[in-house]
C-alpha cells in the first residue's frame, strides 16, 4: 500500500515537473517576440522581373525567429501590379500591408482605406524618429497626417556611387577613335554623328519603355530635364524656383528640337517610340547600341555581356552635359525612395502586429535583416559593428558567372530594395558588385563614383507637394485632359512630321486646357507647405 502510494506521489511529481518544464519552454522566448502565439500578416508588393521574390526566403524565416510574426508574402508581377492593387483597394480586399506609390496614397487615404499612422506615433517610434528628422517628408502627408511609411535609405559602409538617369556611353570606342568626352549636348551630337559614321550598322542612342509609361514618355522622363524642361510637372530652379508643367512651357521646344535633330540624322533609335525593356537590354548588351540615357546601374550588366565577346568594351557614365539653353543640370536618384510607400489596410485584423512589424523594419536590426539576411549565415558584423556579407556567400553567387549577380544574391535570400525593405541598406548589392569586378573594372568604378559624387550639375528632385482634397480632384481632372492632348502630339515633333515652330500651338492649347491652372495648384500647395 505504501509502495503504491509512493509510486503515485512520484508519478504526480513527475507530471508536475513536466508541466512546469513545458510552461517554462512556452514562456521562454526572445524579448523581441511580438507575442507568444505566432501571428500571420499578409504583405504585398510587386515582383520586379530583375529580381524574383521567395515567399519563404531566409529573410522571411528570420523575421519569424525574431518577432514570431509570419509574413504571408504576395507578389503579383510588376506589369500587372497597378491593376491588381487598384482592384484590391476598390473592393476593400487589401492585404494587411501593401506597397503603393505616392499617387495611390493621396488618391485613397481620405476614403479611410489606410490606417492613419500619425494616430499611432507611440507604437511607431523608430519610423517617426526618421520622419521627424527631415522636414521635407511632410510633403508625404495627406491633410497633415501620415497614412504611409516611405521607403527610406540607411547609410552603409559599403555604399557605392550615386546613381541616376545618367548618360552612359561606350567609352572604349571614344578612346579608340580619339573622340573627346562630350561636355555639352551639342558636343554629344557631334560625337554620336562621328560614331554613326564609324559604325554605320550601330544605333548611337537607344532607350526603353518604362513601367506603365510609353517608350516616348520614358525617353522624355530621362532626358527632358537635362535638355531644359520636364516631361510633366516638375520644379525648375532655373525659372525662379517654381513648379512648371514642362510640355506646356517654351523651354520644351529645346527638348523637341534636340531629339528631332538626333532622329532625323539616324542618331536616335528609329524604334525609340516602341522599344521594350528587353529590346533595349539586347541592343546595349550586344553592342548594337552605343549609348543610353537612363539608370546608370544597368551599365555593369551590359558591360559584362559585352566583355564576353570584347574584353575591351567599356561603358561609362559621363558628367552632366550643358544644354542649348546654357544650363548644366540633371537629376540623380534620391537615396530615399519616398515614392514607394507602405500602408496598413484599415480592414486589417492584426493592427498591433502590423504596427510592430513595420516599426521594427525601421530599426537597425530590421535594416540588417532586410538588407543582409541572417547573422552568422549570410552576414557578420565587423569590429565597428557594421554588417557585411560573408565572403563564402559572395563566392557562391560569383561562381555562377551571372551578369546580374547582385540581383541573384538578393533574390536568393530575400534582400534589398526590390524585396520587402522599408529601411533600405544597399551594402549587399555594392559588396556583390565589387566582388565581381576585376582590378581594372574596379578602378573604373571608383573613378566613376568619384566623378558622380563631385558632379556639381546633379540635383535631387524635391518631393511633390501634398494637395488638399479639392486640389487633388481638380488637378487629376486637368492632368488627364492636358496629358491626353499633349502626348498624342509629341512624336510628330520628334520625327519631324510637324515643324518645331508649330509646337507653339500645342503650348497654347495645353495652357488653355488647364496646364496653367495645374501649375497654380502645385505652387499654392508648395508655398503653403513651406509657410509662404
Amino acid at each position: 500500500m505504501k509502495k503504491t502510494r509512493l509510486l503515485a506521489l512520484l508519478t504526480a511529481a513527475t507530471m508536475l515537473m513536466g508541466t512546469a518544464s513545458s510552461m517554462a519552454e512556452e514562456s521562454s522566448h526572445p524579448d523581441t517576440w511580438f507575442s507568444e502565439e505566432t501571428v500571420t500578416i499578409s504583405v504585398m508588393r510587386d515582383e520586379n522581373p530583375s529580381q524574383t521574390i521567395d515567399p519563404n526566403s531566409l529573410k522571411v524565416q528570420t523575421v519569424k525567429e525574431i518577432l514570431n510574426i509570419q509574413l504571408d508574402v504576395q507578389t503579383p508581377p510588376k506589369d500587372s501590379y497597378a491593376d491588381k492593387k487598384a482592384v484590391l483597394i476598390r473592393t476593400d480586399d487589401m492585404p494587411d500591408i501593401m506597397l503603393l506609390d505616392t499617387s495611390d496614397v493621396r488618391n485613397y487615404a481620405r476614403d479611410d482605406m489606410f490606417i492613419n499612422l500619425s494616430d499611432y506615433r507611440d507604437k511607431l517610434p523608430h519610423l517617426f524618429a526618421l520622419l521627424d528628422s527631415n522636414p521635407s517628408y511632410a510633403m508625404l502627408t495627406v491633410d497633415g497626417s501620415y497614412y504611409s511609411a516611405p521607403t527610406l535609405f540607411r547609410a552603409s559602409p559599403h555604399d557605392g556611387a550615386l546613381s541616376g538617369q545618367f548618360p552612359v556611353i561606350r567609352m572604349d570606342l571614344l578612346e579608340k577613335n580619339n573622340l573627346a568626352v562630350p561636355t555639352t549636348f551639342d558636343e554629344l551630337y557631334e560625337t554620336l554623328k562621328a560614331l554613326k559614321e564609324l559604325y554605320p550598322d550601330c544605333i548611337p542612342l537607344t532607350n526603353r519603355k518604362g513601367g506603365s509609361t510609353t517608350s516616348t514618355r520614358k525617353l522624355l522622363d530621362t532626358m527632358a530635364y537635362s535638355l531644359g524642361s520636364g516631361s510633366t510637372m516638375y520644379y525648375d530652379e532655373d525659372l525662379g524656383g517654381k513648379w512648371v508643367y514642362g510640355p506646356a512651357n517654351e523651354n520644351f521646344k529645346a527638348v523637341l528640337t534636340y531629339l528631332n535633330k538626333l532622329y532625323s540624322e539616324g542618331l536616335l533609335d528609329p524604334d525609340y517610340a516602341s522599344n521594350t525593356v528587353d529590346q533595349w537590354k539586347e541592343k546595349m548588351s550586344s553592342g548594337k547600341a552605343l549609348m543610353y540615357f537612363d539608370n546608370s546601374g544597368f551599365a555593369s550588366q551590359f558591360q559584362a555581356a559585352l566583355n564576353t565577346e570584347d574584353p575591351d568594351a567599356k561603358l561609362s557614365v559621363i558628367p552632366t552635359l550643358t544644354n542649348t539653353l546654357g544650363q548644366t543640370r540633371n537629376y540623380r536618384y534620391d537615396l530615399d525612395h519616398t515614392s514607394q510607400e507602405w500602408v496598413i489596410a484599415s480592414s486589417t485584423e492584426n493592427l498591433d502586429a502590423c504596427l510592430a512589424y513595420l516599426d521594427w523594419c525601421y530599426t537597425d536590426q530590421g535594416a540588417d535583416v532586410n538588407g543582409y539576411g541572417k547573422e552568422g549565415v549570410t552576414f557578420e558584423y565587423d569590429e565597428n559593428g557594421k554588417p557585411y556579407i560573408k565572403e563564402e556567400i559572395l563566392a557562391e553567387i560569383a561562381a555562377t558567372g551571372s551578369s546580374t549577380a547582385f540581383y541573384d544574391l538578393q533574390a536568393k535570400y530575400g534582400l534589398g530594395l526590390l524585396d520587402i525593405s522599408p529601411y533600405n541598406d544597399t551594402g549587399a548589392q555594392t559588396q556583390m558588385e565589387m566582388y565581381m569586378m576585376d582590378e581594372e573594372t574596379r578602378a573604373n568604378y571608383e573613378a566613376s563614383k568619384e566623378m558622380i559624387n563631385s558632379d556639381a550639375g546633379l540635383r535631387v528632385a524635391p518631393l511633390e507637394p501634398s494637395l488638399s482634397a479639392e486640389q487633388t480632384e481638380r488637378y487629376k481632372e486637368l492632368k488627364t485632359k492636358v496629358e491626353d492632348m499633349v502626348y498624342q502630339e509629341i512624336d510628330k515633333y520628334i520625327t519631324g512630321e510637324e515643324p518645331i515652330e508649330n509646337y507653339d500651338k500645342v503650348i497654347e492649347a495645353a495652357r488653355a486646357a488647364g496646364a496653367e491652372e495645374m501649375e497654380q495648384i502645385y505652387n499654392d500647395a508648395w508655398n503653403a507647405a513651406l509657410g509662404n
